[in-house]
């Protein structure tokens, strides 16, 4: 039946004219199924020219989804034995724009010159009786209730009216239950995607399909990802419903992010491919290994596949690294390790291992990337075979140097046997470096020896050792990776400063004695008054001048005043080992004024102070401070020979966890080019200063974990501010002296 040929229907007029005047739409078509001509009722239907419709073939005009059902009819139609009854079936073409249009085809054969063709019928549904289309209705609904997608009909306000089996195995309810409960399309759908839908189904009720992502969810709130088509479902040429098609595309989403992390584990090995860079299983098998490990250790990448990482590693180093891992914090480190060539000797490789966690915190992989050092080792070794003159060059250091491994003491000179009072070596050699640390420092050493084994570098440390006998002394430590003897060590140097500490105790006591004989000859007016006072009510009293009580209270405050000043002074002089204890400052401020009254009043000074109420207590050494804020007031009385007003502000600051003490005067100030040397050891811009006084102060601030800084325009007056951590400790209401705010003299 071949009939794929351009008819001449002018030839055949009666054919012609009930052809092209048929109210119904109708096309001639070839055994092959091709469109051999179609009438104007069908290019209306289909809003397509004749031409553009003979250029195609039916199932070309067929809804997509509707292709298979044509497809199967007309393979039946052409194939099976002639028969000249009609044929039937009811599907959905495509207009032009988009839309989707039910209609009822009838065909029936034709011949024209020996040759068949079939006449094609086509009504649209909408416009036919629904008596005469209830057998189309039951394929339509068997359509609907086999299909094995997801089907549901939504009325235009979005509400389901029907679902067919397979949707209500993935929503987990019943066709039942959706047209009872009048479920809303929003019921289903994750509320990020309510919006989206809406949109799309605006359009579809305006007769233009959709096809869309969207994500779902199911009655159990488990979400599915879905692609979504929805058409307009047409009745009497009105959109009186949609009606949408789902599929359950969830485990291809998975698939697709998985395909999209293997890609991105691929560009990070890809960025390190001059290294060996090993992707391993949390078991540590080779999942991945780059080509650089056969130029390198002479391995095919895909026979290592599957093997064990650590089978690569010298033993004793893999043992090392997985301890190291045992006590690790980070999943990050970097180690130096010795790996098996495929012949069988070991090189060195510096190796940088990361672990990698999944959402919910578990090790999925493991990324190691190695860098070959066998040259830089193997300088390292031939170092090491001069160690013997390097030795004979340490023992004879005046410093102590120690060298351990695995926490014991390998290697000690001269100076660190004496230094740890031991007769010889052995006595210290094999021992636990803790045993001869003061317990006090055992955990801070620990955490420093993890850094440096790491490859950190790290500063100068002040500690305490205990030497064989158990006498404690005060050394500096400077500690640094080694190599020793074939392996990895620390090498450490110890500097005894326990001369030093005494000599900076002492320097800070000889300070203390400068300020009480520089404040003596103010004390001494200071003391004078209240002495002359009670001279005089004393010689009143031996008078029987007169015999008034308060004369009593006068001398007793007098000498009450005389204590107190001496009391300082004794207090400022006398040495003391450093006590740490919770102090109010106002009171520690007061006190020190007090000494300072006398040398103020003499040079024509008021001193005012500002105490901010509820300050908190203050963690310090009482007796340190004052004398830092003693040398600061006496500094401030002495640049303000013509007098002046000295301000003391004291005040809570950086939500309660500081205190900050400014102490502002007005001077003759500080040139700019010497306010950079305050504080160094004798530097002085007195003619008759020691140059110490800063450089105390400063200490014992610092010592505080506190900052002092200096801001001074010459001419006009210096200010100085201390800052002070309060380490929260909440204020109580202490029995002490209450220092009001002082407005001057």
């Amino acid at each position: 039946m071949e009939f794929d040929v351009d008819l001449d229907l002018t030839s055949h007029a009666l054919f012609y004219r009930t052809f092209q005047y048929s109210p119904n739409a109708t096309a001639l078509v070839s055994a092959g199924g091709r469109c051999l001509a179609a009438n104007p009722a069908l290019c209306r239907l289909l809003d397509e020219t004749e031409p553009n419709l003979k250029k195609r073939a039916v199932a070309q005009l067929c809804h997509p989804d509707d292709g298979v059902v044509w497809a199967g009819f007309w393979q039946e139609l052409t194939n099976g034995a002639p028969d000249d009854g009609p044929r039937e079936i009811s599907l959905r073409f495509l207009h032009r724009e988009g839309d989707a249009i039910p209609v009822w085809i009838n065909v029936t054969r034709c011949s024209h010159e020996q040759n068949e063709a079939l006449t094609c019928y086509i009504v649209h549904i909408a416009a036919c009786n629904s008596g005469r289309w209830q057998p189309h209705e039951q394929r339509y609904r068997s359509l609907f209730e086999y299909h094995p997608d997801p089907m549901f009909v939504l009325d235009l306000d979005g509400y389901y009216m029907d679902v067919n089996p397979a949707f209500e195995k993935l929503a987990g309810y019943a066709r039942e239950e959706i047209v009872r409960m009048r479920l809303h399309y929003r019921t289903m759908l994750d509320v990020s995607e309510h919006d989206k839908l809406r949109d799309c189904l605006a359009l579809a009720a305006q007769g233009a399909p959709q096809r869309f992502d969207i994500v779902g969810t199911d009655r159990w709130g488990q979400c599915l990802n879905l692609d979504v088509t929805i058409i307009p479902f047409i009745e009497n040429g009105q959109i009186t419903a949609l009606q949408g098609i789902s599929k359950n595309v969830t485990e291809q989403k998975k698939l697709w992010e998985h395909l999209c992390e293997s890609q991105r584990q691929y560009e990070l090995i890809s960025s390190h491919s001059q290294d060996i860079i090993t992707l391993c299983a949390p078991n540590g098998s080779i999942q991945y290994i780059s080509p650089a490990v056969y130029t390198q250790l002479g391995y095919d990448p895909q026979e290592l596949i599957g093997v064990l990482g650590q089978t690569l590693v010298h033993p004793e180093d893999f043992r090392r690294v997985f301890e190291s891992f045992a006590s690790a914090r980070s999943d990050e480190s970097r180690h130096m390790l010795r790996k098996r060539h495929k012949q069988g000797h070991y090189l060195w490789y510096e190796s940088s291992i990361k672990f990698i966690r999944d959402q919910n915190g578990e090790v999925c992989n493991i990324v190691a990337v190695a860098r070959d050092i066998s040259e830089r080792m193997q300088a390292q070794e031939k170092l090491s075979h001069s160690e013997e003159n390097y030795r004979s060059l340490v023992e004879e250091l005046p410093v102590a140097v120690f060298i351990q491994q695995a926490g014991r003491w390998v290697y000690a000179n001269d100076t660190a046997v004496k230094l740890l009072g031991a007769s010889a070596p052995e006595e210290l050699l094999g021992r636990s470096v803790y045993d001869f640390l003061h317990p006090d420092y055992h955990e801070i050493v620990r955490n420093r020896v993890r850094m440096v084994e790491s490859g950190q570098s790290l500063a100068p440390m002040k500690q305490k050792l205990m030497t064989v006998a158990g006498r404690s002394i005060d050394v500096e430590v400077f500690s640094f990776p080694t190599w020793f003897e074939g392996g990895v060590a620390t090498r450490v140097m110890v500097r005894d400063i326990t001369d030093a500490e005494k000599a900076r105790e002492l320097l800070e006591h000889s300070e203390k004695l400068s300020l009480v004989g520089q404040l003596a000859a103010g004390i001494a007016h200071e003391i004078r008054n209240p002495l002359t006072a009670i001279k005089g009510f004393i010689q009143l009293l031996k008078s029987n001048v007169s015999d008034k009580p308060y004369y009593y209270d006068i001398i007793s405050s007098e000498i009450n005043r005389i204590e107190q000043i001496i009391g300082e002074m004794l207090v400022l002089s006398k040495p003391k080992e450093a006590q740490i204890r919770p102090q109010d400052i106002r009171p520690l401020i007061g006190h020190v004024a007090t000494l300072i009254d006398a040398q103020a009043i003499m040079n024509n000074i008021q001193i005012v102070t500002e105490f901010e109420e509820e300050l908190p207590l203050l963690e310090c050494d009482e007796n340190q401070l004052k004398q830092v804020f003693i040398n600061l007031l006496k500094n401030a009385v002495e640049a303000m020979p013509n007098g002046g007003k000295l301000t003391l502000q004291v005040a809570a600051e950086a939500e309660g966890r500081q205190i900050a003490v400014r102490v502002i005067d007005q001077g003759c100030g500080i040139p700019a080019e010497k306010l950079a040397s305050i504080g160094q050891p004798f530097y002085t811009t007195k003619e008759q200063g020691t140059g110490l006084g800063m450089m105390v102060s400063m200490k014992i601030i610092e010592n505080h974990d506190g900052t002092l800084s200096i801001a001074s325009e010459e001419g006009q007056g210096t200010t100085i501010e201390i800052r002070l951590p309060v380490k929260a400790r909440p204020k109580e209401s202490p029995e002490v002296e209450e220092y009001p705010p002082r407005t001057g003299h």
